[in-house]
């Protein structure tokens, strides 16, 4: 075989391998392209998110498996009484330290992960003498990344309505013993204006 003959085979040979180079290159700026794409639309997610959990009047708390604060929206420190603003990687304990509701509060949530309890939704009632508060509370896993176990937990404070509520049927209760008192008092009414029909005739 002559040098002239092998010319060809390494022309093309060399033809592969930059045509390889060069598919290989567009394949992967595709896959950065791509990548970032998703990057950003992930981005958007999180801003969207970011969005509707700063407009929501409930708490939200996103936390892992040992407790520590992934998410939590201004509405659960403003329920708590707490500024949750840095809460984001501190542990539930920590945050909650000399804070007597949200103390009760992360203690509940303790109690009910320690007996294994992932998914619940409870009244949670918080004693703070004369501040005390009633929550209902929603607790679901989440997964996280690397595969580690997480929660969302969702709350509201619902004090308010709770004793609306109480109002509104102790409102009810006096309505039904004026009505009952009422009854037998018309029958009197009416004998009584008889006998005076028939006193002053």
């Amino acid at each position: 075989l002559s040098l002239h003959d092998a010319l060809p085979i390494s022309r093309d040979e060399l033809g592969y391998l930059v045509h390889s180079f060069n598919d290989m290159t567009k394949r992967l700026r595709r896959a950065r392209e791509e990548t970032s794409r998703s990057q950003e639309a992930v981005e958007r997610e999180r801003g969207r998110l970011a969005v509707i959990l700063a407009r929501l009047s409930t708490g939200v708390l996103a936390v892992d498996h040992e407790l520590m604060v992934r998410i939590a929206n201004e509405a659960a420190g403003q329920i708590m009484g707490v500024d949750l603003t840095l809460a984001t990687g501190s542990s539930l304990s920590q945050l909650a330290a000399g804070q007597e509701r949200f103390s009760q509060f992360v203690a509940a949530l303790v109690v009910r992960f320690a007996a294994g309890r992932e998914e619940w939704r409870e009244q949670i009632d918080l004693d703070g003498g004369s501040d005390r508060r009633v929550l209902m509370c929603a607790c679901t896993p989440l997964g996280v990344e690397g595969g580690e176990r997480g929660y969302v937990i969702v709350f509201d404070d619902i004090t308010a309505l709770l004793q609306a509520q109480r109002d509104a049927a102790w409102g009810e209760v006096a309505r039904r013993l004026a009505h009952e008192i009422k009854n037998p008092l018309t029958p009197i009414q009416l004998s009584a204006e008889r006998m005076r029909r028939k006193l002053i005739a």
